[in-house]
Order: structure tokens, then sequence, then C-alpha cells
């Protein structure tokens, strides 16, 4: 095991001391790692000075205080008043938002079926164009070709948008339901 590995391991049972904690820990030993390889102990031998990542790291944790009573923040479990009025005059607002959020969305289907029968129609009618001109009809045909496909590109791009606009109104569904559920 290298110095990498080892700290990497320690991090991992470290994590009751929380992300600024564990990081001032690790950065510390990799110090003192870097400082004893460069006086000239090898690197092994500094390991196994330190013990295993495991036996350093309840060395660690049984000096610090701070991980046996971790800080959680806890939300109230009633609701306020102050939740509930915030919340309510927030939904207009929301409602709004994803109103204008779907309607772009369907503007895009729109478009983009509308750039695909567009082409498709073109294709067709490049066919009657090549009659009178041939030049004309292939140019005509290429065009209607180059449309069809922006139609099916603004096609995929409608989809993933959509199914943005259906993850955003999860998300703020799930806000209001834990905001006005009791517990939750």
């Amino acid at each position: 095991m290298n110095q990498y590995e080892y700290l990497k391991e320690l991090r991992s049972y470290l994590s009751p001391l929380g992300r600024i904690e564990e990081d001032r820990v690790i950065e510390y030993y990799a110090e003192l790692i870097v400082d004893k390889i460069e006086s000239g102990i090898p690197e092994k031998e500094v390991l196994t000075q330190l013990g295993t990542p495991r036996q350093l790291a309840d060395k660690i944790l049984s000096e610090t205080q701070e991980y046996e009573e971790p800080q959680n923040i806890k939300e109230p479990k009633e609701l306020s008043v102050g939740r509930i009025v915030g919340f309510s005059i927030l939904i207009p607002f929301v409602i709004t938002a994803l109103a204008i959020l779907y309607s772009v969305a369907v503007s895009f289907v729109a478009a983009s079926v509308g750039m695909q029968l567009g082409g498709v129609l073109t294709i067709i009618g490049s066919f009657f164009v090549m009659f009178v001109s041939f030049g004309a009809g292939i140019c005509q045909f290429g065009v209607a070709i180059f449309v069809s496909a922006l139609g099916l590109f603004a096609a995929y791009g409608s989809w993933k948008f959509i199914l943005l606009c259906i993850k955003i109104t999860q998300k703020i569904f799930k806000a209001y339901a834990k905001t006005y559920t009791k517990g939750a």
C-alpha cells in the first residue's frame, strides 16, 4: 500500500468528523508522511509506524470529541404559519413559471414536427421540380433532407427539454409536499 492508498482508506474511516475536519486531518498526515520520506525513512516504514488506517482513524476519533455528537440540523416537525404562508405566496409564481416552461417545450415540439413535415413534403415536391429543372430539383431535395434532419435533432432536443421540465416539476412538488406534510 502506498501513501495515497493509505490516506484514501484513512479518509473513509474519518467520515464521522465532517468534511472540513476530515480534510484538515488528511492534510496533516499527508505532510507528515512526505516529511518523513524526505528525511530518508522508506515509505513502507513510515506507514508501518502509523499503524493501519483503521488503527490511526480510531486513535484520531477517540481524541476528538466532535464526532460523538454530530451537529445535525433538524427541521421542525410541526407546520409553522410562516412556512405555510411563505410557500402559499410562491404558488402563483411557480405555476406561472411552469406554464411558461411547458409552453416553450410545446413550441419546440411543434417546431420540430413542422420541420419534419415540411421536409417530407418538400422531398415529395422536389421530384416534381426535377421534371422541370433537374438542378433546381436536386437543390430542393438537398435542402429538404437538411430540414428533415434538423427537425429530427430538434425533436431530440425537445424530448430532453420536456424531461428536464418534468424533473423540475417533480422537485417542486416534492418540496411543497415536504412543506405541507407533518414529519416528512
